[in-house]
């Protein structure tokens, strides 16, 4: 290791401790300062490692924990980040953290999270055994102006980390794309169920082929632009997965049990998320943990107890009231939000609705528009909205049918707590990534999380 890689690591290391110290999070600021010293750290830092990464629109997070579950239940440690950051800078402050001064690493394995923009960087400095790509919807249209955009990225990646094995989603016809522009050994995932009881789930009224442009036909969909895919012009087509769900059963509030069929063979497993749009980040899950060479055994008792990531139905007592996170992050991801909440039979009658315009939500609003909101709200909903951008949700939950009189506006997040606290009744919070880390800093300071999270 050389004097300059020593330097970064203890300059990290030392940021990371004065942070913390501070009560922040700090995982990107101390990467930040580290990658300035050293501009080649990650890269240095993964030699040797065997390194499992995870990209895509929707679901990385969850995704991520799984694996690494199994990961340190299998090796005894990993390098992770337990706060989910996905840049440059949060995986050196993972990898910095997990080595010593002289760069001797604490694990052999490590699990990252990757930001799709930020693969072409990553892959090609970590190369990874697997990256699994959860899938790929219009997201974030400041950085990813076309639904190739970030799928380009990723097949950049991956042709910079050829020996890297891709861990793709059959369904989605964006994603399973990457495939035909690169060398990589591809290993697919699917879901050949209904993840939603009848009437639930919602679809992309047209979803056009990435390559010619025509429109695609599916012979079974699961949600939003998801299913069983045909290009009838270009003669593009959906790819047998090799590890699918194939069933879905004992729907709780917390769990279900999945039938999933690996190399042809079903099994049935326990797993601790919800029956929707998690579905097929478990399965995503057990594919890249099979792919990398992770028992079987240890991927599935993994996926019956991970713990998930803060802001993924954390769930707090906030004086009496009962209050859940949920993250939205674009339109389909908010969409499955709404028909997980309708799913549960029993609209809230308490919405509090955050919105701010970060570099981490994306800077535009628009995509809120086509949210189906109008699903949970009425006239007898009660809302508070907040967050830098309240205006705009503010607007679209009027349209959605909130009755003006039982709508608020609250600035200020300690008082948004304070308010929370008074109610009594059940609360729904649905926030983006910059209001949700705001408002959960507030509700640290005097609450603990019921239920999800663990530090």
């Amino acid at each position: 290791m050389s004097i300059r890689s020593s330097a970064a690591i203890a300059v990290c290391k030392g940021t990371h401790k004065a942070m913390r110290l501070l009560g922040r999070t700090a995982r990107a600021l101390p990467g930040m300062v580290a990658l300035k010293v050293d501009p080649k750290l990650i890269e240095r830092l993964s030699r040797g490692h065997n390194t499992i990464a995870i990209s895509g629109t929707n679901g990385k997070t969850t995704t991520t924990h799984i694996i690494q579950q199994a990961v340190i239940n299998t090796f005894g440690s990993a390098a992770y980040d337990p706060s989910s950051t996905n840049l440059e800078q949060g995986i050196a402050t993972t990898l910095c953290l997990d080595s010593s001064v002289g760069g001797r690493r604490r694990s052999e394995w490590a699990v990252i999270e990757c930001d799709e923009g930020a693969t072409k960087f990553l892959l090609p400095a970590t190369h990874p055994r697997v990256l699994v790509v959860t899938n790929l919807y219009r997201d974030q249209v400041d950085r990813y102006t076309s639904w190739t955009t970030a799928r380009d990225y990723i097949i950049e990646a991956a042709n910079g980390s050829p020996d890297t094995v891709l861990v793709l989603d059959a369904d989605c016809q964006v994603t399973a794309s990457i495939a035909e522009h690169v060398n990589n050994k591809i290993v697919w995932f699917g879901v050949d169920c209904p993840v939603y009881e009848e009437g639930i789930a919602d679809y992309d009224d047209s979803v056009e082929c990435v390559e010619c442009g025509a429109q695609i036909t599916f012979d079974h969909r699961t949600f939003a632009h998801l299913g069983s895919w045909t290009c009838p012009s270009c003669g593009r087509t959906h790819h047998k997965a090799d590890i699918a769900c194939v069933g879905i059963a004992n729907r709780r509030e917390k769990s279900c049990t999945l039938t999933l069929r690996i190399d042809g063979e079903e099994h049935t497993v326990e797993a601790n998320i919800r029956a929707g749009y998690d579905v097929y980040n478990a399965v995503a899950a057990v594919a890249g943990l099979l792919t990398a060479g992770i028992d079987q055994g240890q991927a599935f008792e993994a996926l019956a107890h991970f713990a998930h990531a803060a802001h993924r139905f954390e769930i707090f007592d906030v004086n009496g009231t009962p209050t859940r996170l949920l993250l939205m992050k674009n339109t389909a991801g908010c969409n499955q939000l709404i028909n997980m909440i309708v799913s549960e039979g029993q609209l809230p009658e308490r919405l509090v609705c955050l919105l701010g315009a970060e570099i981490m939500d994306g800077l535009t609003t628009d995509w809120i528009q086509d949210v189906r909101w109008e699903q949970i709200c009425n006239e007898s909903t009660k809302v508070i909205v907040g967050g830098p951008k309240y205006e705009d949700m503010q607007d679209r939950l009027l349209r959605a049918g909130v009755d003006p009189q039982n709508m608020e506006v609250e600035k200020s997040y300690a008082a948004l707590v304070d308010k929370i606290a008074a109610m009594g009744e059940p609360v729904t919070v649905i926030a983006n990534c910059s209001t949700i880390e705001a408002l959960r800093l507030v509700l640290v300071k005097d609450y603990q999380p019921m239920d999800y999270w663990s530090d």
